[in-house]
């Protein structure tokens, strides 16, 4: 298997592409949450417009060797974690 320090090495590194990239990408994209566990990202954001396309890529373009993912709600719900988050009235 892979090195014990693999996952605090991967985390330090993702903290830093964060560091120098989050802020711009929730400014241009109007996110009002971001949060990560993991590899696991769960992004909010005020648009009336679907912008997870161009999200996903703006992530994708921040490193060659990390590709992400997308899954959106469906029926105003979505999965994270061990949660099911379901949305209200907006909310």
């Amino acid at each position: 298997m892979g090195s014990p320090l693999s996952s605090s090495i991967s985390e330090i590194f993702l903290q830093h592409i964060e560091e120098n990239n989050i802020e711009n990408i929730k400014k241009q994209f109007n996110i009002i949450f971001y949060g990560r566990y993991v590899d696991d990202i769960l992004i909010v954001y005020n648009n009336d417009d679907d912008l997870s396309q161009e999200i996903l890529d703006k992530f994708n373009s921040l490193h060659p060797k990390i590709q992400y993912t997308v899954e959106t709600e469906l029926n105003n719900k979505i999965n994270y974690l061990d949660l099911q988050i379901i949305k209200s009235n907006k909310k």
